[in-house]
Parts: C-alpha cells; structure tokens; sequence
C-alpha cells in the first residue's frame, strides 16, 4: 500500500475546512475516510484522534489505486510537531493552507463551539480576556482535553505556524490561500487547487454554505438545555438507557430545531479594535515572510 497521505489540508479551524471536505469528497480522484483525523498533531490533547500508524493506514485501506489519499485536520497547522511527522511519513506530501482574517476566524471560532455547547462562557469577550486563566488550566469547559486549544489567540497567529511549513515542505508541495478569496470565487480558486494536486478538473456546479453560524429560535429553550434543572435531570435520568437502546437522542433533536442559521452578534468597536491590535504584528511578519500583502482592513472592503 502507498503510504498516507498524498496532500493534507492544514488550515486553521473555521478556515473553510469542512465545506473543502464536501467539495473534495465529490471528486472521483480523491479518498478521505473523514475529517479531522487528527493523527500527526500529537503534541495536542484532543479527542477523537487516530492512535497508531497502523489505525491510520487501516483507514486509507480502501482508496481506489488512482486516488489520492487527502486528509483534513484542522490542528495540524496550529501543532509545533504535525507538519514535521507528516513530511518524514510521506516528504512527498502537498500542504494545502487556507489561512482567514485571524480576528474573524477567531470570533468564528468562538462562536461555533458557543453553538455546539463546547464553550461555557456566554461572550467572546469574556473568553478571549479569560485566555490566561484558561491556559492555567482555570475556567475550563467541563472535561476539555487540552488549554491550548482553547486559545482564540495563538490559534490564529499564523507567522510562526507557516515558517514551520515553510522549512519542511518544498516550495512546489505547498498551496496557500486567502479564505476570502477563495469563497468569493470558489469556481476558479477550486480549479487551481486541482491543478495544484494535479487531478482531472471537476465540474462543480454549486458551492453552497457549509457549516453556517447558528442561533436559537427559543432563548427560552437554549437556557433549559444548557441549565437544565435538577428535577428534569431527575426525571430524565432513568429514562436515559431507553432513548440509548431505541437509538434516540432528545436532547440532540430538541438543539438541532431550535438552531437555525444566522449572522455571528456584531463585536463592539472596541474590542474589535483589540482584537486587530493583537494580530497586526504577526500579519505584518507573514505578509514579509510570503511577499505579499493580505487581507484588506475591513472598513475597506466594499
């Protein structure tokens, strides 16, 4: 068997991941069991991870033999050691990075996993000031992995993430993108990235939205699943092994009707401000280290 994987997508979370898996899937040349195998990032603790070398191939296992084998993880960019253990696996591997404006991917972030339960505090305000505490490992989610992961910060600034991929992946191997430019005009930023793996052009007609921002329809019903009250747990609690044994998930059908798409609540100016302020430095050194400028100030962009 070829030894996994022939490119990987290495962008940061909320960089258009999971819409390049929907669209790549679709391709008769390309094979991705899922998304966010996660195996090369070990240095990070997260769950659902790929263990072993073995585990990992096993999942390529049935790639067509004219396939290339893809895998889309979204902390491999963000790890200090992923880049490198995936280079000395397979040195011929294409690195794919589609990098977003960091304080619109950070607060993206923040709101996603506010929208999943993940996050436990109610304003990405709070959280991006409560970063310190939580890298002490205070003010955490219940049972989150790793306080690294919790930072809406370091997440997203990119200069030093791209040096590492810079010294391990040739020149000629790697495909950096603005996630802006590739969603506003998805056809022809979509052909290059085929050009750049070198599969046949594939006509995909539609590119629609995927993995959209979510609010509640009902405050009411949000705050209940979120706190819910000691006498429902009580009277749920027997109940539990039943809905398990039937295959059903209340509290998940009761969340998916109440979320319904949405644009993320506007920042304040000032914490925007903030914000910008923090990852100015770091976008100026990676505009020195690619030769060229980025994203545009949001007030500008028309």
């Amino acid at each position: 068997m070829r030894t996994p994987p022939d490119f990987v997508i290495a962008s940061a979370p909320k960089c258009g991941t999971t819409a390049l898996f929907e669209y790549l899937s679709q391709h008769p040349q390309i094979f991705m069991p899922r998304k966010e195998l996660k195996f090369f990032c070990s240095d990070l603790k997260t769950s659902g991870a790929v263990g072993t070398l073995d585990e990992y191939r096993r999942l390529f296992a049935a790639a067509p033999a004219n396939c290339l084998m893809g895998d889309i993880s979204t902390l491999y960019l963000y790890s200090k050691v992923a880049i490198r253990r995936i280079m000395e696996q397979n040195p011929r591997t294409k690195v794919i990075l589609v990098l977003r404006y960091p304080a619109d991917a950070a607060h993206s972030l923040y709101a996603a996993r506010w929208s999943h339960r993940i996050e436990n505090i109610a304003s990405f305000e709070d959280a991006w000031h409560a970063q310190p505490a939580r890298f002490a490992g205070e003010r955490l989610p219940p049972h989150w992995p790793d306080p690294a992961t919790l930072q809406y910060g370091p997440m997203y600034r990119y200069a030093e993430q791209v040096r590492r991929v810079f010294e391990w992946v040739p020149a000629d191997q790697r495909h950096i993108v603005e996630f802006e430019e590739f969603f506003s005009a998805p056809h022809r930023h979509y052909r290059s990235l085929l050009e750049f793996l070198e599969v046949a052009s594939d006509v995909q007609a539609e590119f629609p939205v995927v993995n959209p921002a979510v609010r509640a329809r009902s405050a009411l019903i949000e705050r209940f699943l979120r706190h819910s009250p000691a006498w429902f747990q009580a009277v749920y609690r027997p109940l539990r092994p039943l809905f398990r044994a039937a295959h059903i998930r209340p509290a998940h059908i009761l969340w998916s009707w109440n979320s319904v798409a949405r644009q993320k609540p506007a920042l304040t100016a000032s914490f925007r401000a903030e914000v910008e302020r923090y990852f100015a430095a770091d976008i100026a050194e990676l505009e020195a280290m690619l030769g060229r400028p980025l994203w545009r100030q949001p007030e500008l962009v028309q």
